[in-house]
């Protein structure tokens, strides 16, 4: 009999009946997409708290509803049909959608709270230390911190602006700097008595280290072919690479003003007394139009701070 069921389902596309003009209910598009998701009732069942029978007949329904299959049933696994796989994406958009809307809605009417990025490094070092400070700055405003090696999109991540490094191209966005970076050769104390350099071409017999695969930095520094053919550690992130060089491994380059602590509390010594300027900068960038202006401009204003303390540092 089940296997009866099964086949019964899985032909039901080549006996297609007229689908009504009005679209199906919102709520079957909700279990539909959670079980595309999962590829499993069970799984979509746990997702949504409901049991998988519930599931089942949902799905069953709007089968119904479109006179065909959206999914091939199989013994022990469920597969979207060619049917499915397009009516999946309808659902998905529609989930995103309600998602996205629902966040920016318990943001504005809700609660005040602002949610930033920033990389590893700058949230670990600079914001998340001075946490408190903010509520100097926006009084009565929950300050939400996402640390991350990606820069986030603003069109489809609930977030309202963020620290980034680079050259300030980011036409979509509003950019504003708050640093310009130099670099400065740094490694850990021990390395630089055990080594000497006399000259920033002499780091090409050391190791260098990376913060990620793109080196341009040290090609900046020591010219493409140096970098190409010498010994590099590439890490994923700046703040493995400072850590790296503070564990003696080899030589980076510290942005700054940015890791002056570093340096002044010893964890870091500059291999050579040399600082190179770059075009690059720290910005804080947030969505042109955005409905927490005030939120985001005290935000600017308080990481400018941090900033201005760290150039302050010797």
């Amino acid at each position: 009999m089940a296997q009866q069921t099964l086949n019964s389902w899985n032909t039901m596309t080549t006996a297609r009946i007229r689908a009504p003009s009005n679209p199906p209910p919102i709520q079957w598009l909700v279990v539909f997409e959670a079980a595309a998701t999962h590829r499993s009732f069970k799984l979509a069942a746990s997702a949504l708290n409901v049991s998988p029978p519930a599931i089942s007949q949902h799905i069953k329904s709007l089968e119904e509803w479109l006179g065909m299959a959206l999914f091939n049933r199989r013994a022990r696994q469920i597969e979207l049909t060619t049917e499915g796989e397009f009516y999946y994406e309808i659902a998905a958009e529609l989930v995103r959608t309600h998602k996205q809307g629902y966040q920016d809605f318990i943001r504005r009417f809700q609660q005040r709270s602002l949610r930033v990025s920033a990389s590893l490094f700058i949230a670990q070092e600079l914001m998340i230390p001075n946490y408190l400070s903010f509520s100097d700055y926006a009084e009565d405003v929950e300050l939400r911190i996402e640390a991350r090696s990606s820069y986030v999109d603003f069109e489809t991540e609930p977030l309202d602006a963020a620290v980034r490094f680079g050259v300030g191209d980011w036409p979509d966005l509003e950019s504003r700097l708050l640093c310009k970076v130099q670099l400065v050769p740094v490694c850990s104390p021990k390395y630089a008595c055990e080594n000497s350099v006399n000259t920033l071409d002499d780091l090409r017999h050391y190791r260098l280290i990376s913060p990620s695969e793109d080196t341009r930095l040290w090609h900046r520094v020591l010219g493409e072919e140096a970098v190409t053919n010498g010994d590099i550690l590439v890490c994923d992130s700046y703040l493995a690479a400072v850590k790296s060089a503070a564990e003696g491994l080899g030589v980076t380059l510290a942005l700054l003003p940015s890791t002056n602590l570093w340096i002044k509390d010893g964890r870091l010594v500059r291999f050579l007394d040399v600082a190179i300027p770059t075009d690059y900068g720290y910005w804080m960038v947030s969505p042109k139009q955005s409905e927490q202006r005030k939120e985001v401009e005290a935000f600017y204003f308080w990481i400018s701070s941090l900033f201005e303390s760290l150039d302050s540092v010797k």
